[in-house]
């Protein structure tokens, strides 16, 4: 080995020699042996000549090598044995060949532990010697590709990757060609039919990771499979002819057909919350004024301070403001004056058990409370927090995953308290990192920045107490002269910045899921006394309704396009953003299809509230935030607006399928024939609603692929999110083809299974993406808590199902019955 000779108990004279005696094995080395245990990591030399006990996980340098014994036996052969894998994991595969011929048999072990691109070994056997490998075989291409310089960009002030790119340089002798070109995630490089994938990096960021596909047939047949189905998607909306346009509430059996409709709503509406007091309370405006400066958050992106206060606010206690006062107010209370807010309640402490433990009476601690200030700061919770973060998310409790919370807060609090949040001043030190106005001041004693940074929090703390607005605009054009002045990158403009702070006070979102519930609540509560009374909805009542809706349609669309325009991305890359999107696709669904029925407005502005209720509970977050590398694409836009947008159609279908049958339950003698004539409608609009949520689900997942391809070089990985892709495109297109099936071809049986099917949907969507690990999940695989109402609401959607049946087949034996006579 390395010209170093190695022998066991030989006669002959070897550099090294191994030896074994009196039960344990000993090495000497020619000019002596240096040992250096892996787990005490603790180094011992031996002079030349000297037996050196020879144990695993040791490391010995000897004669220019090293040395690690990684199996020793007294007797016997090493041989693999298999092992639970589920107690069990020896990180090592082991693959037997049994070799015979007309000798003895002879059996090759192969170990493959992972790390190996190809394992090999031989044998000799009746004299000839063979050779079994296993693993990737090496492809030589026909150029070469060097690596010139590998980019890991970062964004400002962390260490989360923006992006990273490889500079490489193509040569092809064959052809004389000489390219030099950038790879990285979505833009490929393409050549002589191959195509390289920036796939990762080396972990001290000098090497890069290539991922390469040479399938250009493969591209050929499956873009051209795709192209085909899109086209004819297209073409079946289009074709007058289509099922799509010619579809009847004949297709379907019924044994009412006549008219009406009905459905009832729950609202929610939350509480008013507790009344705290405090003595010490910025000016508003000259607060709010300060909200527009500049501040780098932990995730590295550059933001307003009034966004960052918000999102922190409601953080900690669960609110958009607190009794009254705004995020920056709060936010610089605490800032300037720590002493009196850490006794006022506002860290939101829900769990019952923990209240007890802390002596809370109500659902608010203060800081105080949880941190004793007269003990030398000891945290109570100290001894808890151990305990929970040592245990696996799943065996963690309810209380367990509040103390997870509740430490959250407190520290969250701590963090104002230390200025930690106020990383406002560009560091000058060639990096992007921007620092609080005291470390800054450190960095800089003895310059002439250090009078400055000296007297910027004192003369803040003194105009916010005071409200003194034209001071705190003053110090605020100050800190963002500095800033564009030292930062070593563009800064947000003006417009941008006045954008965000604007987004953030108008909480259009939070307004619109109350009004959008009670519109739709209340136009269809109308719509439903009227059907039952077989009286026509009032024009005019009806129209305001829906030019309010329209207005809060408006509304909702500005909001999403405010967003887009201050975030720099499409409003679709994580959970809260593609749930407020689903809410506006719902809504334009229900417009779309209100000529046919007011009903299908009245159902989407319903589930459009509700949708941005769930948007808005505690396990998402509604935080502005950077994108990932991969999701640095146009492809984001259209893959995802697709996707989304189905689930508000497939939405609207689970909607109208609950509303025919709460009318089914509610027919009698005197409104079936109303009933039956709302319920034909009904259901060719839910028809068409259904097909055209598949034809986006089908249309998106595919797009989906396109987007894999082109970022990784793989159409289908089988991701959690791509299976149930494709299990709720088979159950979708079973609900729009039982029309067909006997059996199956009443009104009732495609209602019901039009609510069932959408389960599918919100396995793919909250199951995935909160309950399950994978490239599409925004919770690495840590469930969330199950909200009480979804058991409440499964309850009561099997009740109506069973009351609906109930009627229709008592309507059904009296049709029978009238047949027989």
């Amino acid at each position: 080995v390395e010209g170093v000779s190695i022998a066991f108990e030989s006669a002959d004279t070897a550099d090294i020699e191994i030896s074994f005696r009196s039960g344990a094995f000993f090495m000497v080395g020619p000019a002596g042996v240096s040992a250096v245990t892996m787990m005490e990591k603790q180094a011992v030399t031996y002079p030349a000549g000297e037996a050196v006990p020879l144990r695993t996980r040791t490391l010995y340098s000897v004669a220019g090598i090293e040395i690690v014994a990684v199996n020793m036996t007294q007797s016997g052969v090493i041989k693999p044995v298999a092992v639970d894998p589920a107690s069990r994991s020896t990180g090592e595969n082991a693959l037997l060949f049994h070799l015979a011929g007309n000798g003895t048999p002879v059996v090759l072990t192969l170990w493959d532990n992972g790390n190996d691109m190809q394992v090999s070994d031989s044998v000799i056997i009746n004299g000839n010697s063979v050779r079994f490998s296993y693993g990737s075989p090496a492809v030589k291409l026909p150029f070469s590709l060097a690596l010139t310089d590998f980019i890991l960009e970062r964004y400002p002030g962390s260490n989360s990757p923006s992006g990273y790119r490889s500079k490489v340089v193509l040569k092809d002798a064959e052809k004389g060609v000489e390219m030099p070109f950038e790879i990285f995630m979505n833009n490929v490089l393409k050549y002589r039919g191959y195509r390289f994938y920036q796939s990762s990096y080396d972990a001290d960021e000098m090497g890069t990771i290539l991922s390469v596909n040479h399938d250009r047939t493969g591209m050929l047949v499956t873009y051209s499979g795709y192209a085909l189905l899109f086209f004819f998607i297209f073409l079946s909306l289009l074709n007058r002819k289509a099922v799509f346009h010619t579809v009847k509430a004949s297709n379907w059996t019924s044994v009412l057909r006549r008219s009406a409709l009905v459905l009832v709503m729950l609202l929610l509406v939350p509480g008013a919350g507790d009344v705290f007091a405090q003595n010490v309370i910025p000016g508003k405006e000259a607060a709010d004024r300060f909200g527009y400066v500049l501040i780098q958050d932990q995730k590295g992106r550059t933001k307003p301070l009034a966004a960052m206060s918000s999102d922190i606010l409601r953080k900690v206690t669960g609110k958009n403001s607190f009794e009254g006062m705004t995020p920056m107010q709060v936010f610089m209370g605490i800032v300037i004056d720590f002493d009196s807010w850490k006794d006022v309640p506002l860290i939101k402490v829900s769990n019952r058990e923990l209240q007890r433990s802390l002596g809370l009476t109500a659902n608010y601690a203060a800081f105080s409370d949880i941190v004793d200030m007269s003990g030398g700061g000891s945290y109570k919770l100290a001894g808890e927090v151990n305990r929970v973060y040592s245990l696996p998310p799943s065996e963690r409790n309810k209380t367990d995953k509040e103390i997870v919370k509740v430490d959250e807060r407190v520290n969250i609090v701590y963090m104002i308290y230390t200025e930690n949040f106020l990383r406002m001043i560009p560091l000058r030190d060639g990096s992007h990192n921007w620092s609080t106005p005291h470390e800054a001041l450190s960095a800089a004693a003895g310059s002439r920045d250090s009078a400055y940074l000296a007297e910027l929090m004192p003369k803040l703390a003194s105009a916010l107490n005071d409200n003194h607005e034209a001071a705190v605009r003053q110090i605020a054009g100050s800190v963002s002269e500095y800033q564009k002045q030292y930062s070593d990158y563009e800064l947000p403009s003006k417009t941008k910045i006045g954008a965000e702070v604007m987004y953030y006070r108008l909480m259009i979102f939070e307004r619109l899921f109350p009004f959008y519930s009670t519109a739709g609540i209340l136009l269809l509560s109308l719509l439903i006394a009227m059907v039952l009374k077989g009286r026509k909805v009032l024009p005019a009542v009806a129209a305001v309704l829906r030019w309010l809706l329209f207005g809060g349609f408006l509304l909702h669309t500005f909001a999403l396009a405010l967003r887009w325009y201050i975030s720099g991305h499409s409003p679709m890359s994580n959970g809260y953003e593609s749930m407020i999107f689903i809410s506006w696709v719902t809504l334009l669904a229900g417009f779309i299809f209100s000529r046919k029925s007011e009903f299908a407005l009245s159902a989407t502005a319903v589930l459009s509230g509700l949708t941005l209720l769930v948007a808005h509970l505690s396990f998402l977050d509604p935080e502005i935030t950077n994108l990932v590398p991969v999701l640095q694409s146009y492809w984001l836009t259209l893959h995802v607006s697709v996707i989304t947008g189905s689930y508000g159609f497939l939405g609207l279908g689970a909607v109208l399928g609950i509303i025919s049958m709460i009318l089914l339950a509610f027919t009698n003698r005197d409104n079936i024939g109303r009933i039956s004539g709302t319920l034909d409608d009904l259901i060719v609009i839910n028809y068409r609603t259904l097909t055209l949520g598949l034809y986006f689900l089908t249309v998106g997942t595919f797009l989906g692929a396109v987007w894999a391809n082109e970022s990784w070089g793989r159409y289908w990985g089988w991701d959690p999110k791509e299976t149930w892709s494709l299990i709720t495109i088979i159950v979708y297109s079973f609900v729009i083809h039982s029309r067909l099936i006997p059996g199956l071809r009443d009104i009732y049986t495609f209602n019901l299974l039009s609510v069932v099917a959408f389960a599918s949907v919100l396995m793919t969507y909250f199951g995935v993406n909160y309950y399950l690990s994978g490239l599409h999940s925004y919770a690495g695989g840590d469930p969330v808590p199950v909200p009480s109402f979804v058991y409440l609401a499964v309850i009561s959607l099997a009740i109506v199902a069973v009351a609906a049946w109930i009627r229709y087949k008592r309507w059904d034996t009296a049709a029978q019955n009238d047949n027989k006579e």
